[in-house]
């Protein structure tokens, strides 16, 4: 197996059980806890390219925000 597949079958096998682990959590550290989480699986199987994806949707959401549709 090649270093980025091993990897790949280290963060599918700790996912199980943090799937488990989350069930205790409350919203709002469930919420915080799986942005940490996907944000450091991405950096780790990512790693520069993370980037990319991080600008888009902080692009996405400045349109958002800044929409006539969405204005408060």
């Amino acid at each position: 197996m090649s270093p980025d597949e091993l990897v790949y079958l280290g963060v599918l096998a700790a996912s199980i059980p943090l799937g488990f682990l989350f069930r205790y959590l409350s919203p709002p550290v469930k919420q915080g806890a799986a942005m940490l989480l996907g944000l450091s699986i991405t950096i780790a199987t990512c790693q520069v390219h993370t980037l990319h994806s991080l600008v888009t949707v902080i692009g996405t959401w400045i349109i958002i925000k800044s929409s006539w549709r969405y204005l408060e």
